[in-house]
């Protein structure tokens, strides 16, 4: 019977050579060997892990390419990338955005005048523009995670075009911001 480690670390294993397309036979077949492995190393009280010599998913592609050809899905690697930048962009933009969100509750609560008006707009924005780096922090780790099981594929491609949504909308309010704040401010200059 194998530990719970080595068994944490077949289902690992099983679960990455299921993005493969191979028939339930083939994966099954896999599956014993694999841990036909697992319990050879433990009776000679190797560490499963050390066997492999690498992690168990480049163990997994590796031996995948050398018995059939198979390589991973190119797919993958472009879904962890666009992952890894929707969580940066999210880092950033939250806390841009946060500080906007903070000026203009400063400026709507603590200060009573024609810029309680400005700082509800920019309040709006800000929110806005919140929600949508979050959802980008929030769907880029999603993405990360998930980027190796096409079970979740469905899931991968509604979020990105939630987050589309998000992003046309926030372009189009803060463009409007934008607009009409530059209006505004050319009345407060006397051209004589």
């Amino acid at each position: 019977m194998l530990n719970k480690k080595d068994q944490r670390i077949i289902r690992q294993m099983i679960r990455h050579i299921r993005t493969f397309p191979l028939s339930d036979s083939e994966i099954k077949q896999l599956e014993r060997d694999l841990t036909g492995m697992a319990l050879e190393a433990e009776k000679r009280g190797e560490d499963f892990e050390d066997v492999l010599d690498m992690t168990p998913t480049e163990f997994c592609d590796e031996l995948l390419y050398s018995i059939g050809g198979s390589k991973a899905p190119g797919g993958r690697y472009l879904l962890k990338g666009a992952g890894i930048y929707y969580q940066l962009t999210g880092i950033l933009g939250t806390a841009l955005f946060s500080l906007i969100l903070l000026l203009a509750l400063f400026y709507t609560i603590i200060i009573p005048s024609e810029l309680a008006q400005t700082g509800l707009l920019v309040l709006f924005v800000a929110a806005i523009g919140l929600t949508f780096f979050l959802l980008s922090l929030s769907f880029g780790n999603i993405a990360e995670r998930d980027c190796g099981t096409t079970e979740k594929s469905a899931q991968l491609v509604n979020n990105g075009k939630i987050l589309l949504v998000t992003a046309v909308i926030f372009d189009i309010v803060a463009t409007l911001y934008m607009i009409f704040n530059a209006g505004a401010s050319v009345g407060h200059f006397n051209y004589k």
